[in-house]
């Protein structure tokens, strides 16, 4: 990394840690686009026709990045949809990395060893590729893609090859259901043995009309047990530790959505997150982004929701609790340079 470059990287990372100190927004869910290739059975997206000429035009994405400005320095999720399928994912990418850190999450389809490197100069800080079972029978289905589990761990293997910063961080990422929750132990494994990092995410069915798969028994000693066993499991140890209640009641009462992340859809639409798309504030590409905050909090404070516990809520969310300081300190062993045999 040359000077100019780490001067860069130490500038965001500054502003990042002073929203954690001064409990201001950390996180971004931005969906790039809502078009996938797949056809997950966790997923609604594709169910409904979205046309990419209706989707958020690289000037856009740049209003929105110096608006978001306005709060800091942010993490920006690129979402979908599958976020690849965008051709102009490139300059994406190096507009946002201006400001904020770029992360993107991706079913791994169209990853090649081209753009793999390309992903990380552009300036993507972190990557997690989907992978929920370790049967790739099983992957595909769910997934709804034939070889969909070959070339997850194909991407995993590209993207960790051709990483261009040790700070690039590469996860795989597994989300938690009722008939995959006995596979965990051996995706840990495996996401070893390729040499990448691993979370985990619990089920979300509040959106839209999805089948309820929340797994039937108690998970959270067992998650700690296996994050203490293998260190490069990242998850943090303030999200495990919600997982049960979070199962027994189908979710985490005094949603902080609004108050500490936001989400924003492919049209510009900014919600308090993923869940609640169809329940907007206001348009970040027309509104004063301080006129956005003050109607983010209004329906924080407002709406005692309870319906998920994912795992960008719990980071956001965790990043302000109590004991934050453990929190922080495991954050930044999940960003910092990893080697496989530490």
């Amino acid at each position: 990394m040359n000077i100019r470059k780490k001067a860069h990287y130490i500038k965001r990372s500054v502003g990042l840690v002073n929203n954690f100190i001064f409990n201001g927004y950390i996180h971004c869910n931005l969906q790039i686009t809502h078009r996938c290739n797949f056809k997950c059975e966790i997923c609604d997206f594709w169910k409904i026709e979205h046309l990419k000429e209706r989707e958020l035009t690289l000037k856009e994405i740049e209003i929105i990045t110096d608006k978001l400005s306005a709060f800091g320095t942010l993490v920006i999720s690129l979402a979908g949809g599958e976020p690849m399928i965008r051709e102009d994912l490139l300059d994406i990418i190096s507009i946002i990395a201006r400001k904020h850190f770029p992360i993107m999450i991706t079913n791994g389809w169209y990853i090649t060893p081209e753009n793999a490197r390309s992903l990380w100069t552009a300036g993507l800080q972190e990557i997690s590729v989907s992978v929920d079972y370790a049967k790739p029978d099983a992957h595909d289905t769910q997934r709804g893609m034939p070889g969909s589990f070959n070339k997850a761990i194909e991407a995993l293997e590209l993207l960790n090859k051709n990483r261009s910063s040790p700070r690039n961080r590469v996860h795989m990422i597994s989300v938690l259901m009722e008939d995959n929750v006995d596979e965990i132990e051996e995706l840990i494994q495996l996401s070893k043995k390729i040499g990448v990092t691993y979370m985990v995410n619990l089920y979300s069915y509040q959106r839209g009309k999805k089948n309820e798969r929340l797994p039937k028994k108690k998970l959270t000693q067992h998650l700690l047990n296996l994050k203490k066993e293998y260190p490069h499991f990242v998850s943090l140890t303030s999200y495990l530790n919600k997982i049960d209640d979070a199962i027994l009641a189908g979710g985490i009462g005094n949603c902080q959505a609004g108050k500490y992340y936001m989400n924003i859809d492919n049209y510009g639409n900014v919600a308090r997150c993923t869940e609640m798309t169809d329940m907007p504030v206001g348009t970040i590409l027309i509104e004063n982004p301080h006129a956005i905050r003050k109607k983010l909090y209004t329906a924080q404070q407002t709406d005692s929701c309870a319906h998920c516990w994912t795992s960008c809520r719990g980071w956001a969310e965790s990043m302000h609790s109590a004991g934050r300081l453990r929190t922080w300190k495991e954050f930044y062993i999940s960003v910092k340079d990893y080697h496989p045999d530490h």
